[in-house]
C-alpha cells in the first residue's frame, strides 16, 4: 500500500493536543494486576478499591461520546501508550465502543491480550464492517460537507464512524429530514474529519500495514448511506475468548413503536441462527478478535438474518444486579455490578469471564426509552418527585438522563424522533422476570401514567414477546 499524503499543515479549527488525565484506584492484594480503563466517564466515581486489580483510569475532559470527531484521539492514544509502558499495564479496556477501539490500539501496540486494532476497527466503522461481513448490501460513501444530493427513494440510513448503537445513526424518511440531517452534520469542520482520517491511516500503517483498508488517508470513509431493513431488530451478545471459544452471554430484542425504539429487552424472543453467526465470528477471529465481547445486531428477513451492526463491548443490559419480587419492589443484591467490570477486566487479561446472564435465564433486563411530545421546562412535563421516589423505593435500577433532561428544558432541537414529533428524555433501567410478561407491561403502564403530568404526552413502551431461554453453548464449534 502507498504512504498517502504525509504533510502536516495547520488548518483552521485544528484539534487541540490532549494527554491522559490519570487516576489510580489501588488494590489491597499483593499480587494485584495493573489494568487501564479508557475514558470511563461517569463510571469513574463508581470504581472502588478491590483485592485483585489496580485500576488506572485514563480520562480526558474534552471527550464526549456524542461528539467523538471533536476529540483529538491521536494525541490521547500516544499519551496513553506512554503511560501504560511506564506503569507496566497488563490489560486495557473501555466500557463503550470508541474507548474499546482506543484500548485495542494500545493493546496491539504493547502486545497485550485484547482484540486487535484491525478487528475492532471493523466494529466501530459500519462502512468497513459491511465491506467485510455483508458485502452484498449496497452502500454509498457520504461527504456531508459537500452538500450531497438526497437519495432517490426513502427510507435510508446514514451512519457516522466512531459511534455506538444509534448514536451517529439517522433513519431518514424524507427529503426534508435528509436536509435537516445534512445541516446537522455540516456542523463538523474539515479539520476534524481530516484528523480522524489521518488517525486511522497512521495506526493501520503502524500495526497492520498489510491489511490497510485504504492506500491514502484521504480515502477513509467516515459517513455512508445504506438501506433501511424492515423487521424486528435483535441481538446476540457473544464472548470471544482467547482460544476462539464462543460463549453466548445473552440475547435481546429491540422493540419499536412506529419505527421509534421504545425498549431494549433481554433475553430475546428468537432461536439463535447458528450457521450465520458462525460465519460472522469466524471472520472476526481471522482479524484477531479475541478476549472481548460483541453485540451482534441483526434483522430477520425473508432471506435470513441480515447484520445491522456489530458493537465491540460488553453490555449485558445491566447497570447493577437486582431482584424484583412480586410486590414490584427491588432489593439490591450485594454491591452493584458496574457495567460488567469483572468480566471486562478478566477478558482484557486473557482470562475467562466469570459471570453470564445466560446462567440466570429467569432474569430480564429492560432499558425503557422515555419520550415526550411536549416542549418546555422538564418540571412541567415530568413529575420529578415521583421519579425520585420510584428509584429510591427500588422499582427501577437507575435513570439515565439525556441532554434535554439534564438541561431541564426540552427545546425544539430535541424533537428528532418519529419525524420530529418526539424528544427523548432518557432511559429507565429495570429488572423483571421475563416469564411475567403481562405483569411487566402493567408495571410500565403505571409508571408512565404517574411519571408524566399530562396524558398523551409520552410514548408508552410495552413488551410484546416472551424471551427464550439462552443456551450459553449455542455457538460452540
Amino acid at each position: 500500500m502507498g504512504c498517502g499524503t504525509s504533510q502536516q499543515t495547520t488548518v483552521p479549527g485544528a484539534l487541540p493536543q490532549v494527554s491522559v488525565q490519570a487516576t489510580f484506584v489501588g488494590a489491597s492484594g499483593n499480587d494485584a494486576k495493573h489494568v487501564a480503563v479508557i475514558l470511563p466517564g461517569g463510571y469513574t466515581k463508581l470504581m472502588q478499591p478491590n483485592e485483585k486489580y489496580h485500576y488506572h483510569i485514563l480520562a480526558q475532559d474534552t471527550y464526549s461520546m456524542g461528539q467523538p470527531l471533536k476529540f483529538n484521539v491521536d494525541s490521547f492514544v500516544e499519551s496513553a501508550i506512554q503511560y501504560c509502558k511506564k506503569h507496566k499495564i497488563q490489560g486495557v479496556f473501555g466500557f463503550d465502543c470508541f474507548p474499546s477501539l482506543i484500548a485495542s490500539i494500545i493493546s496491539t501496540s504493547l502486545g497485550l491480550q485484547g482484540p486487535s486494532f484491525r478487528s475492532v476497527f471493523h466494529c466501530i466503522s459500519k462502512y468497513y464492517m459491511r465491506k467485510e461481513l455483508s458485502p452484498e448490501v449496497p452502500m454509498t460513501k457520504l461527504e456531508p460537507l459537500s452538500s450531497p444530493a438526497p437519495p432517490k427513494s426513502f427510507p435510508v440510513v446514514v451512519k457516522e464512524i466512531d459511534c455506538q448503537f444509534y448514536i451517529g445513526t439517522w433513519i431518514i424518511y424524507s427529503v426534508e429530514q435528509w436536509e435537516q440531517t445534512m445541516k446537522h452534520l455540516q456542523q463538523r469542520n474539515q479539520a476534524e474529519l481530516d484528523a480522524r482520517k489521518k488517525f486511522y491511516f497512521k495506526w493501520f500503517q503502524k500495526l497492520h500495514p498489510n491489511d490497510m483498508p485504504e492506500s491514502r488517508w484521504e480515502d477513509y470513509v467516515l459517513y455512508h448511506v445504506e438501506p433501511f431493513f424492515e423487521g424486528r431488530e435483535q441481538q446476540i451478545e457473544i464472548v470471544l475468548e482467547q482460544d476462539n471459544h464462543l460463549l453466548v452471554a445473552d440475547t435481546g430484542d429491540i422493540i419499536k413503536e412506529n419505527g421509534i425504539i421504545t425498549m431494549f429487552v433481554t433475553p430475546g424472543s428468537f432461536d439463535i441462527p447458528t450457521t450465520w453467526a458462525h460465519n460472522i465470528t469466524k471472520k472476526l477471529h481471522a482479524m484477531g478478535y479475541k478476549n472481548q465481547a460483541i453485540d451482534l445486531e441483526f434483522i430477520s428477513t425473508q432471506d435470513g438474518p441480515q447484520v445491522v451492526e456489530i458493537n465491540s463491548r460488553y453490555s449485558y443490559m445491566g447497570f447493577a444486579s437486582w431482584y424484583s419480587d412480586h410486590s414490584e419492589k427491588g432489593a439490591l443484591l450485594s454491591k452493584p455490578d458496574l457495567r460488567n467490570l469483572e468480566n471486562r477486566t478478566c477478558s482484557c487479561l486473557g482470562q475467562p469471564c466469570p459471570r453470564f446472564p445466560s446462567d440466570e435465564n429467569i432474569i430480564s433486563k429492560l432499558a425503557v426509552a422515555v419520550y415526550t411530545n411536549k416542549g418546555g421546562p422538564v418540571e412541567d412535563i415530568v413529575d420529578l418527585e415521583f421519579l425520585k421516589k420510584y428509584l429510591a423505593e427500588g422499582h427501577a435500577e437507575c435513570w439515565t438522563p439525556k441532554p434535554a433532561f439534564k438541561a431541564g428544558n426540552v427545546g425544539p432541537e430535541e424533537f428528532t424522533y418519529g419525524g420530529g414529533k418526539w424528544a427523548k428524555l432518557g432511559f429507565m433501567m429495570l429488572t423483571a422476570k421475563r416469564v411475567e410478561w403481562a405483569e411487566t407491561n402493567a408495571k410500565l403502564k403505571a409508571m408512565f401514567e404517574k411519571l408524566f403530568k399530562h396524558p398523551g404526552s409520552y410514548l408508552l413502551a410495552q413488551d410484546d414477546e416472551i424471551g427464550h431461554e439462552v443456551d450459553k453453548h449455542a455457538l460452540d464449534y
